[in-house]
């Protein structure tokens, strides 16, 4: 049984919905790793642990007040260098010097131990940052301290080919997914096309300034919605609650057309407002992938976004879903959805078709069939 440990210190309960909880976890449930997650404890209750990732062991790192993210912290360090021998796979994320150090410490001390950095590349801000030296720096990493660099999209998948080819062995593309396995267990059935409400939903951090919720509210207050509903869920950030109520007070007709929810943790009640809802609407300015997008793919919803890093690829070049660039071309995408200008029954089983692509246990067994081969 491979041990595969992963260490994200900034590691809480929403992180374990997502890639850093998700891959070990997959890869004990399907695959037969022995797998922990390592992070300071951020959170008092960790309870994804006993429904969502039941199985995924957790250890904690003394916590260090002086650490920030992308800088290596001593207390890592220490955790890396006395438990390194036991690990036979190594998880690390990002390309910062905090990750670099920390894989680096790792084959000091394990030599025959597989390290494995998932991106997560924001590929723009990479290239702006790449170097002559930096070029040189990351393909020797790469070639001799990393076992397997893995990459979410193709454009950036592309970019690494094409930039290190004498790296073509060691990338994996290992997108993000949805556990359909959860899913099933819980008893959730996905609606049928006529059993979907008139629900537009925008699920996360609402109010965060990089989720630019503002631009939306703003654009509704031009649209007629006829019969329609557009539903927040997600916990709401204290400045931008103030926001809402001036909003509310200006435009008292919207109060029964737009819903907050508030912060829900259940993640079969969170999943069954996807399941009731046509549209998923994403507004962010930025996002490297965004997850919310293939769990909507998967409930059949109909995605309008901004232009994100994951936009492209995740409706399909727009063949599933529209990308705005302004807000005209979300009030435009949003407007022709309501009077029915998109044939949504049609949309549903093409969505349906394509979210297939990202089911976790399939992206995964590229990535088992590889460490089993290096650990052998």
């Amino acid at each position: 049984m491979p041990i595969f440990y992963t260490i994200f210190p900034l590691s809480m309960n929403v992180h374990l919905l997502k890639d850093v909880g998700m891959i070990p976890y997959v890869l004990f449930r399907d695959y037969g790793y022995d797998s922990t997650l390592v992070a300071f404890q951020n959170e008092a209750n960790y309870f994804a642990l006993e429904k969502e990732v039941k199985g995924l062991k957790i250890e904690y790192i003394e916590s260090d007040s002086c650490y920030r993210f992308g800088k290596p912290s001593f207390k890592v360090i220490k955790y890396i260098w006395n438990n390194a021998p036991k690990m036979d796979v190594l998880n690390l994320y990002h390309n910062t010097k905090e990750t670099l150090l920390y894989g680096l410490i790792y084959k000091i001390r394990n030599r025959k131990g597989v390290l494995y950095i998932k991106l997560d590349l924001n590929l723009e801000r990479f290239k702006e940052t790449l170097t002559r030296f930096k070029r040189i720096g990351y393909s020797f990493y790469f070639k001799k301290i990393a076992s397997v660099v893995s990459y979410e999209l193709d454009y950036v998948g592309n970019y690494l080919f094409s930039s290190f080819p004498s790296l073509s062995d060691k990338f994996l593309k290992i997108t993000n997914g949805i556990d359909d396995q959860f899913i099933t267990d819980s008893h959730i059935r996905i609606f049928l096309p006529d059993e979907k409400e008139n629900l537009i939903i925008i699920v996360g951090r609402i109010g965060a300034p990089e989720k630019n919720h503002e631009l939306l509210l703003n654009v509704l207050q031009d649209i007629n919605l006829k019969d329609w509903k557009v539903v927040f869920i997600g916990p709401i950030e204290s400045k931008f609650q103030k926001f809402v109520c001036s909003y509310f007070t200006e435009h008292p007709e919207l109060k029964s057309k737009v819903i907050f929810t508030g912060a829900i943790y259940d993640r079969q009640i969170l999943y069954s407002w996807y399941n009731r809802a046509k549209v998923f609407c994403l507004t962010s300015y930025w996002e490297s992938f965004a997850i919310v997008l293939v769990e909507a793919l998967y409930f059949r919803n109909f995605i309008i976004t901004s232009n994100v890093a994951s936009a492209m690829e995740l409706t399909n070049n727009e063949q599933i879903g529209r990308i705005f660039r302004n807000s005209n071309e979300l009030k435009l995408s949003l407007q022709v959805v309501i009077n029915e200008d998109v044939d949504l029954f049609d949309m549903y089983y093409k969505i349906g078709n394509y979210s297939q692509n990202y089911i976790w246990s399939d992206i995964l067994k590229p990535l088992d069939q590889r460490l089993k081969q290096l650990l052998r």
